[in-house]
């Protein structure tokens, strides 16, 4: 039980930082972590999930700059999937669902900071899930199709990155569950969207899409649909 929760945040820490790498080679998944600032090799107590970030009160040790606060934020929600599946009776793959939520996760903070998602992560994110699961090569195919005919259309709307991830999605989810996690995303995408525009009256504000699929996805698995 503690070494899943020290997991899960530690793997949300790795390919958080791994989004902001901007020339990825494989010698680099050997290497030590590196301060974000100064790029000082960090030392095993500074990259203890949640306990280093509050032993340096959100500060760098090395070079004392302000460290994100979206690092504690995602090791706290990373902590979520060992919970849930230790107290809650989920009919769920959990190594699937550990996988989907915590690159929604990470897809989500950044796409929140830049509205764009890293495209070497997205592809970790496909070799994963090829390798844990056989997946609906059939739906993909023409699920991606339709996706991208709508990109096409209506590119003005929606980035390229929200069509790769859905279309990922269609592969490694039941197709039901697809559904639903599409339908229920812009549900809440929009709701949040008339609530932006008639309290801060922008309506051509743009929205991050993918934090509305990570929560989407969550509400569909906390009420027991079936993720095999």
């Amino acid at each position: 039980m503690i070494l899943q929760l020290l997991f899960c945040p530690i793997l949300f820490s790795y390919l958080y930082q791994l989004c902001h790498v901007q020339s990825l080679k494989l010698n680099y998944l050997l290497l030590r972590s590196r301060c974000d600032y100064c790029h000082q090799q960090l030392k095993f107590i500074n990259m203890i999930p949640i306990l280093s970030y509050m032993m340096q009160r959100g500060k760098t040790r090395c070079c004392n700059h302000k460290l994100s606060c979206f690092y504690i934020i995602g090791e706290l929600l990373a902590l979520l999937p060992t919970i849930i599946h230790t107290y809650m009776a989920l009919n769920v793959n959990y190594a699937m669902f550990l996988l989907i939520y915590l690159f929604l996760l990470v897809f989500s903070i950044y796409d929140i900071q830049t509205l764009t998602l890293p495209v070497h992560v997205i592809i970790i994110f496909i070799f994963c899930g090829t390798f844990i699961t056989h997946g609906n090569l059939y739906t993909f195919l023409y699920i991606a199709t339709l996706l991208h005919i709508f990109y096409f259309i209506f590119y003005q709307v929606i980035g390229y990155g929200d069509i790769l991830l859905f279309s990922i999605l269609s592969y490694l989810l039941p197709y039901t569950m697809f559904v639903s996690t599409i339908l229920m995303t812009f549900l809440i995408a929009g709701l949040f969207a008339l609530v932006c525009m008639m309290v801060f009256h922008q309506a051509n504000r743009k929205i991050p899409l993918v934090p509305f699929i990570f929560i989407a996805f969550n509400f569909l698995i906390i009420f027991n649909e079936p993720l095999i």
